[in-house]
Formats: structure tokens, sequence, C-alpha cells
């Protein structure tokens, strides 16, 4: 295994006190940042920058690369990736466009510990990790061959990104850096199932949004369709997001409806009991059909049924179009370590 630094986990901070202590200059610094990130270079000897520094840091620090094995479209203009790691292992991503905006779905592990039964992500168990540079890597392989910019970014992917705090902080720190990716920390979302000691850790170390894929209102029901609340029971979970809100800052609360589990009237309405008091507004997503799993989509008005509870108990509440369903790119329905 390569142990050298790799340039596509610095951030651009780290990246200029690397060229600085190699001799080089901070507009120097910037040129390798620009390059690594916006241009995607894949070899030291592309870097823009003198023969001698170019020498120096591939002594010192690699480039790693990230290819996609696949790439499919939806008939609404979704994309789903198939990305290869450098040791084989794979994950998917996902490229939503809608008008000005590119919002890439950014894989933080292969495979996923939380393994919620609604999900196929954790279906094979979990692998490993990813590094900073490998999501980095995932937003540089989908700029290139989708030909656009990414303009938002979700953590939704495979993996629980909590799971992997501090890589997917570093990710954050370049993401937002202009000169790497320079995407706004209110575009960037952060999805969990509830992990409550890092979410405490947040608002301090990791500003981007935070969404919480919560999924029922009692804990006898999202234990049996999340194995997570067993570890963070829902008192133990609010308590943390109303720590959270307190900073001022919103909790996108997220809710797969699952037909006969969790989409009636009563379950609408122990939502909103639930959520009083937290500053949050709620996205309702029907199940995606997977083959794999036993739980059924509910239809539209079952979704309005339960929309309408949340909007009279005075929350916003977006019933979300699924995107992607004929490519298996819809949330849910994303696989790791898929040949």
């Amino acid at each position: 295994m390569n142990l050298l630094p790799d340039l596509r986990g610095l951030t651009p901070v780290g990246m200029a006190e690397l060229c600085v202590s190699l001799g080089g200059t901070p507009h120097q610094a910037r040129a390798v940042s620009r390059a690594v990130f916006r241009d995607g270079v894949e070899s030291l000897s592309e870097l823009p920058v003198a023969a001698r520094l170019r020498a120096l840091l591939a002594g010192r620090c690699r480039i790693s690369t990230l290819g996609i094995d696949t790439r499919l479209k939806s008939d609404d203009g979704t994309e789903k990736f198939l990305y290869r790691l450098q040791d084989g292992e794979t994950v998917e991503g996902v490229l939503i466009p809608e008008r000005a905006r590119r919002t890439l779905c950014v894989s933080t592990q292969v495979g996923c510990r939380s393994a919620c039964r609604f999900c196929v992500t954790g279906m094979s168990g979990f692998v490993r990790s990813l590094s900073a540079a490998e999501m980095a890597g995932q937003v540089i392989a989908a700029q290139k061959v989708a030909g656009c910019r990414v303009t938002n970014i979700v953590l939704m992917g495979c993996g629980e990104p909590l799971d992997n705090f501090d890589a997917v902080s570093r990710f954050a720190c370049i993401a937002v850096d202009p000169l790497a990716f320079g995407i706004p920390p209110g575009r960037i979302t952060l999805s969990t199932s509830g992990i409550t000691p890092e979410i405490a850790r947040m608002p301090r170390e990791l500003d981007v949004r935070l969404a919480v894929s919560l999924n029922a209102a009692d804990d006898e029901t999202r234990s049996r369709i999340m194995p997570i609340n067993r570890k963070y029971p829902l008192a133990k979970l609010m308590q943390a997001l109303r720590a959270y809100g307190e900073t001022g800052r919103r909790v996108l609360i997220e809710y797969v409806l699952l037909a006969g589990v969790n989409d009636s009237a009563s379950d609408a309405e122990k939502l909103a009991a639930l959520l009083q008091e937290l500053n949050c507004m709620v996205n309702l997503l029907l199940f995606n059909p997977q083959t794999d799993l036993p739980y059924r989509r509910p239809d539209e008005l079952s979704a309005r049924r339960f929309q309408r509870v949340l909007l009279d108990a005075g929350f916003v509440s977006v019933v979300r179009d699924s995107r992607g369903i004929d490519i298996a790119a819809a949330c849910g329905q994303l696989r790791a370590a898929t040949a």
C-alpha cells in the first residue's frame, strides 16, 4: 500500500504548507490546488509548477485515481456512477441536475454498519470507510465525465457519514475552499441515521447542513427498521437534535414512508408531537421498491394525508419526488461492492 500523502486528501491550506516547506511559493501552492481539484490532474508530472518543485512533490506525495466503471442515465436526467477505488472496492454515486443546480450524492463508506432494513447499501455489510481523497475523487470524476461543475453535495451515498467523522470533516474543508471545489457550506448536506455523539460535535467541527433519517416516531417501530435506534434511542437522539437546534441551525428530518409500517395518520401525529419545539423541516420520501426488501411504496394519497397532519401542526413539510428510480439511483437503492 502506498503510504505517501495523497494530494487529493489535503486541504488547500495543507497543500500550501507542504509546498512552502519544499521551497515553493504560495502562488505555486494555489496552482497545485487548482490543478488537483478543479482540473482533476492525475499525475504529478502534470502539475503547473517548476520542475524542481514537481520533483520534490513526487518524492513526498502522490495523486490517487478513482475510475468510473459504469455510468447510467435515467429518463429524468439523473445519472448514476459506479466508482472503482484503487483497492478494487466499489461505491455508487448519483448526479442530479435541477435547473441551475448540479447535486452530487457522495459516498463515505464501502457498505454501512447501520443496516437500515429499507436500504440495500448495508445488506452486504460494512467493508471500510473512505478517505477524504476518495470522497474528493468522486467529485472530480463526476465533473469530468458529466462535463459540468457540481454546485451542491449531499453526503447521502453509500455509508453512514458520522461513522467516518474525521475524513468527512476533512472532505468538507476541501469542498468549501475556493481553491478546491468552492461549494458554500449551506449547499452541503450530511445525512445520518442518528449517531448522537457525533451530532454533538458537528456545530464545533463540521459546518454543513444536518439531515436526520428518522423514519419513525416511536422506539419500537424505529428499532425494527433501523437497528441503530437500539444504541441511540429517540430520547437521546432528540436531545442531541434540540441541542444542535439551539445553535441556530435548522435540522432537516427525512422520513421514508413504508406502506403499513409508518405511514398512518397516527404515525404522523406521533411525529408532529416528537418534533415539537425543534427547529426543523420534514422531507417525506416514498419508499423506492426493491426486490430484495419486503416493504411496499405507499400511494400518493397516503403521503399527502401524512403531510397534511404535519402542515396542520405548523411544520414545513415537502413530499419529495424520487429521482432515478429506473436506474436504481433513488434513496435507499445505492449499493456498495457491486461488480
